[in-house]
């Protein structure tokens, strides 16, 4: 059952959780850290080296792209879900 689980993609339900992620990618940091995810950059070492942070503040804010549902711990690293790329191919790219 959990495998299951994980392979569901999973939406904002509702205005609430929407503004959650919206305010979670407001950081700049935190978009910086979707698109290296999204580009292929798995692991929170080789993310906080890229971005020179510690450990412990790239985990912090790595779980909070994971609430905005934006991505995923999956077998190997992070990945990119499909809200975050839709979030990158059509917010991201207008800005």
């Amino acid at each position: 059952m959990p495998s299951e689980k994980k392979n569901e993609v999973k939406w904002w339900e509702g205005a609430k959780d929407h503004r959650f992620a919206l305010e979670v990618l407001q950081l700049p940091l935190r978009r910086k850290m979707l698109n290296l995810v999204a580009g292929g950059m798995k692991n929170e070492d080789q993310i906080a080296t890229e971005l020179d942070l510690g450990e412990s503040l790239a985990k912090y804010h790595l779980q909070m792209l994971e609430k905005a549902l934006v991505i995923e711990l999956a077998e190997g690293g992070w990945i990119a879900t499909p809200t975050g790329q839709l979030y990158l191919k059509y917010v991201e790219a207008g800005s």
